[in-house]
């Protein structure tokens, strides 16, 4: 069964703190609002925004830049990620956790409802497809695959035909981490990505998942 993957998901429980903060220019603020008193201290909302910036900034634009050009790669070319495949991808969670309290209490863990996972989860299953029809894993490869670690696989080692849709989503992660970065840095290429703050144009450096 395949692991969750939680590469984007984690990243935007951090933006969505961000959001909630704003983003501001250095000097233009009329007000600091304070967050929190501790003692005879004062935490205010920009010195959260500084702190959240400096630490998860970089990492949070290029997620988003990320996110923001898999839609529209994907609209692009026509691709989408269906009811049906999306309904299937969450049953599969709630069997991976055991039971619907379970998953409920693993979605309040990490800040989501049910809608919002869905969302999340569509910008994943989309870049997946993406991925797979740029990378695509070939019979070849399959049968390559099998014949070189059939005698890891068990002893007898299974039959190919059982064990084929299996080795195709081992190559089909394996593709996926492999390309994605180089994959990304076209698209961005092809849809002129501008940084209007130099500290965060570098190279990008994603999470595959």
């Amino acid at each position: 069964m395949k692991k969750f993957d939680v590469s984007i998901l984690s990243v935007a429980i951090l933006l969505t703190g961000l959001a909630v903060l704003g983003v501001y220019q250095a000097g233009e603020a009329k007000k600091d609002p304070v967050l929190v008193k501790a003692g005879d201290t004062s935490i205010t909302q920009y010195q959260l925004y500084d702190e959240m910036k400096s630490t998860y900034g970089k990492q949070m634009i290029h997620e988003m830049v990320a996110q923001s050009l898999i839609s529209q790669e994907a609209k692009a070319q026509k691709i989408q990620v269906t009811k049906e495949e999306m309904d299937k991808e969450i049953a599969s969670m709630k069997q991976q956790v055991g039971s619907e309290e379970a998953f409920q209490s693993y979605l309040q863990g990490m800040g989501l409802d049910e809608k919002k996972l869905r969302e999340k989860m569509s910008v994943l299953m989309t870049r997946d497809k993406l991925l797979d029809k740029a990378f695509p894993v070939t019979d070849e490869q399959v049968k390559q695959y099998y014949d070189e670690n059939k005698q890891q696989m068990g002893s007898p080692a299974p039959e190919f035909e059982k064990v084929r849709d299996q080795i195709k989503s081992v190559l089909a992660d394996k593709n996926r981490s492999e390309n994605y970065n180089n994959w990304l840095n076209d698209i961005q290429k092809n849809h002129k990505v501008e940084w209007y703050d130099p500290s965060f144009d570098e190279p990008n450096k994603p999470a595959a998942g």
